[in-house]
């Protein structure tokens, strides 16, 4: 659509501009590392196993639509095995990882913590309202950028269930920060090298294979971003907030599912409007990352060294 072309347009060129202008500030640990291979075969072999596992599920048990997206088009939402799949094994063998003592949790506790736990509500109530100006097609009510509203029409009914929801998906970010994202720093991969590694596997390999090619387009920029955000804090808190919130929004995904269902080419209208997201995203790290010092020190597996407080994972 040429509203969304030329919206989306600014905010690449705006994004592009400030992440160049936020690069000579940034810490060398970023670009400058070294690959380990031997330190990042384990994180390459964890994510080439999952891959294979949803290919499996995939195999027999096929696509089906996201939940999230099946309730937004207003149809029953599918069993949906491989996504089940997928969803339980991470949080299994992150858990199983933790309890282990292969890896440590890597919760800090701190009021540095606290605060990196603030970016992720800003984040959401930016980017619903970016969303809402790149796709003018569609009407918007105030109650579907509302983020009160829509934890309301979400987990109004089960307090409890909101609490379990949130346990759930920082589980799952355990597995995706502390078992693939900080060994591949560790390892020597800079930050956006590694982000990108499981935006593609975890985000749009396995997506795709569960839930179709434009939940795989919208989750490579999930998980790029996610993973980007665990590089400013070393703390699986925030992106597991983050994580939970992106869960908690029916009354925004509805107008947003409404606005991709009606652009001449949905594939391609996904496309733009993530890539709009992750442009905007890495830039606003970048100025995050330059100004924040990490909540805690990136931790290894607890047979290993880790980075000190003061290397921030760019």
């Amino acid at each position: 659509l040429p509203a969304t072309v030329g919206r989306s347009s600014a905010v690449l060129a705006g994004s592009a501009a400030l992440f160049a202008a936020c690069v000579p500030g940034l810490p060398d640990w970023w670009s400058t590392a070294s690959l380990d291979p031997g330190a990042c075969s384990v994180p390459l072999l964890t994510m080439a196993a999952s891959s294979a596992l949803v290919a499996a599920g995939w195999s027999a048990c096929g696509t089906d639509l996201h939940p999230i997206t099946a309730k937004a088009r207003g149809v029953t939402p599918p069993k949906s095995y491989t996504f089940q799949l997928l969803g339980l094994s991470a949080p299994l063998l992150a858990s199983a990882a933790v309890a282990s003592g292969w890896q440590p949790l890597p919760v800090a506790g701190s009021g540095v913590e606290l605060a990196h736990a603030v970016l992720p509500f800003a984040l959401w109530s930016i980017d619903v309202r970016l969303l809402r100006w790149l796709n003018p097609h569609v009407s918007w009510s105030e109650e579907s950028v509302s983020l009160p509203a829509n934890y309301a029409a979400e987990h109004g009914d089960s307090p409890v269930g909101a609490v379990l929801a949130c346990v759930g998906v920082v589980a799952f970010e355990v597995y995706v920060q502390q078992l693939l994202a900080a060994p591949l720093t560790l390892g020597g991969c800079p930050v956006l090298g590694s982000a990108s590694l499981i935006a593609l596997t975890a985000g749009l390999l396995n997506h795709a294979l569960a839930n179709g090619l434009l939940n795989g387009l919208l989750c490579a920029e999930f998980y790029w971003t996610v993973s980007l955000m665990f590089g400013l804090s070393n703390s699986v808190l925030p992106v597991g907030i983050y994580h939970h919130l992106m869960y908690s929004m029916p009354t925004f995904v509805t107008r947003y599912q409404l606005a991709v269902d009606e652009a001449p080419s949905p594939a391609a209208h996904t496309l733009l409007l993530h890539a709009t997201l992750a442009a905007w995203h890495c830039a606003a790290f970048a100025a995050v990352a330059r100004l924040a010092p990490p909540a805690m020190p990136l931790l290894a597996p607890l047979d290993g060294p880790s980075v000190p407080a003061g290397a921030a994972a760019w």
